[in-house]
């Protein structure tokens, strides 16, 4: 059901991306990889330093710095190949064939049939999987721009209908994880991946987890070996996306990241909720506790506030990356259509609501009004040339393709 959601998003995709700055959609996606992609692998680098620092660095060499490493050797593979081999002389590593075997993909379609009766036997569901599929296909609009930006235009509408068709044909076989187009795609371009990468991914992953190889990788591979690729991932990303936009929408692009560090910081706080009681802490109240949330604001932790803005972050950082860049630009209407679309998801639940309900207009979704409205009034009340930035920029920078 949320491949057909997914897929669905073909209808609205390509319009959305033609009125979305590419500050909004890019900023959203920087993001993820700020604080996801690269600060949790960073963080796993620096709980292993010997393994992460000898990896690190010749992904800084080759990769971030596009240094010739000996013998041509691709940067990626050699500090999996160092990281590897300092961990195996640390007893951080093992060689286990523990797991290998012949594991076929076996269709699951009592349990989906049971599992789609459950769905439609307990419709409030739907309420979470809309909003959650939502997302999802916003994030593939967002990758198709960011490739895009690197020079490779990709038709959305079909990249959004691939989705839903890979995430239906995933549910078939047991998987509950819905598929999008992958953010690192400025990464892998830049490493030098062309068709024939995605391709050798394509075969080697099947056969990895057909054969049970993917847990003897697990055994020999340490996260800490590997980390520094997703922190490439991260720069690479934040990097390519600051010359793909005009300078005065590094702003927009800024506040599109922010919700992503609520998220980051609800994620760590239930996580830390969820350590405690582990150890044995008895009594712990759940988060969103009144008296909870007002000690956590009296230490300085705005808890209501980072829930809102986690709470649909990839749309909540899109809109305020688009509001921010049309303002700058001077586009008040187009800005105040964005705050309009926002007072009609914070409605409902869209975005700042764990998930869908009936229309409610709370103080978010007044703040979102109100702003919508000064867009569209208070520009009539002046002279036209008293709105005109005199500093922005009419075109995007353009990607050189071969960079």
């Amino acid at each position: 059901m949320g491949g057909i959601v997914a897929a669905l998003g073909a209808v609205v995709g390509p319009w959305l991306k033609r009125v979305t700055p590419r500050a909004g959609m890019l900023g959203t996606l920087c993001g993820i990889a700020l604080v996801f992609i690269g600060t949790v692998p960073l963080a796993t680098v620096f709980e292993h330093p010997f393994i992460g620092f000898a990896s690190m660095i010749i992904i800084l060499w080759g990769l971030v710095g596009r240094f010739r490493l000996p013998f041509n050797i691709p940067a990626g593979l050699l500090a999996l190949i160092v990281g590897t081999v300092v961990a195996l002389a640390m007893g951080e590593a093992k060689i286990s064939a523990e797991g290998v075997g012949f594991y076929p993909p076996l269709p699951y379609v009592g349990d989906l049939i049971a599992g789609i009766q459950h769905l439609f036997a307990n419709p409030e569901l739907f309420l979470v999987l809309v909003p959650v599929q939502i997302y999802n296909f916003i994030e593939t609009m967002n990758n198709v721009e960011s490739a895009e930006a690197a020079g490779d235009h990709y038709p959305v509408a079909t990249c959004q209908i691939t989705d839903g068709l890979g995430t239906m044909v995933g549910a078939v076989f047991g998987s509950p994880f819905p598929t999008t187009a992958y953010i690192g795609h400025p990464a892998y371009k830049r490493m030098g991946a062309h068709a024939g990468y995605i391709i050798g991914v394509g075969v080697v992953i099947p056969v990895a987890a057909f054969f049970g190889l993917l847990a003897f990788l697990n055994n020999l591979i340490p996260v800490a070996a590997a980390a520094p690729v997703l922190v490439f991932v991260a720069l690479s990303l934040i990097t390519n996306t600051a010359h793909s936009i005009k300078t005065e929408h590094v702003a927009a692009v800024t506040i599109a990241m922010m919700p992503h560090v609520s998220a980051f910081l609800m994620t760590k706080w239930g996580s830390l909720m969820g350590a405690l009681g582990a150890t044995g802490v008895e009594g712990l109240p759940q988060m969103g506790d009144p008296a909870l949330t007002a000690a956590l604001l009296q230490q300085g932790a705005h808890f209501e506030g980072h829930l809102a803005l986690s709470q649909g972050a990839i749309l909540t950082g899109l809109i305020w990356g688009a509001i921010v860049a049309y303002v700058i630009d001077g586009k008040f209407r187009a800005a105040g259509g964005f705050a309009l679309a926002a007072t009609g998801m914070s409605m409902v639940g869209i975005i700042h609501g764990a998930s869908l309900h009936w229309p409610d207009l709370n103080a978010v979704s007044m703040g979102y009004l109100i702003s919508a409205a000064f867009l569209f009034i208070y520009p009539a009340f002046h002279k036209e040339d008293e709105l005109v930035n005199e500093y922005a920029v009419v075109d995007e920078p353009t990607a050189n393709p071969a960079e």
